[in-house]
């Protein structure tokens, strides 16, 4: 007997629903959530821990204005991924299938340390935190 396995369609809905459940919370705890630009980070909102993408926004805006080290230091992996993208793009065609999948797993890894690093408590990891939005 077989597990179920979840589709990729389904997973896209379980991530959507919740993602919609976090942004009820967050709004729920601070209705100015709706009103505020950049917008806050739902997670955040919800929990009061940086998620991996906490700062993303701003370094999206940051690149956008040539700033490279400014977009660095609101989120140092979102502006890795984004050159890393390409890679991956081209990683998927069905040659290189395996080292697609083990670097999936080493992207997770990477992003799970990440995250685990930029919410403790030391002062050796607050670069790894965005700064107050001005």
């Amino acid at each position: 007997m077989s597990s179920p396995r979840l589709s990729f369609a389904g997973l896209v809905v379980l991530c959507a629903v919740a993602t919609f459940a976090l942004f009820a919370v967050a709004v729920y705890r601070d209705p100015s959530v709706l009103t505020t630009f950049p917008p806050p980070c739902v997670f955040r909102k919800a929990t009061g821990i940086y998620c991996p993408g906490c700062g993303s926004t701003r370094a999206l805006r940051a690149l956008f204005k040539g700033d490279f080290f400014a977009a660095l230091r609101y989120n140092p992996f979102s502006v890795a991924a984004l050159f890393a993208l390409p890679a991956f793009l081209v990683l998927r065609r069905p040659q290189f299938r395996v080292v697609y999948y083990r670097l999936g797993v080493v992207v997770c890894a990477v992003v799970l340390a990440f995250t685990v690093l930029r919410n403790l408590p030391l002062p050796a990891f607050d670069f790894l935190r965005p700064p107050t939005a001005r």
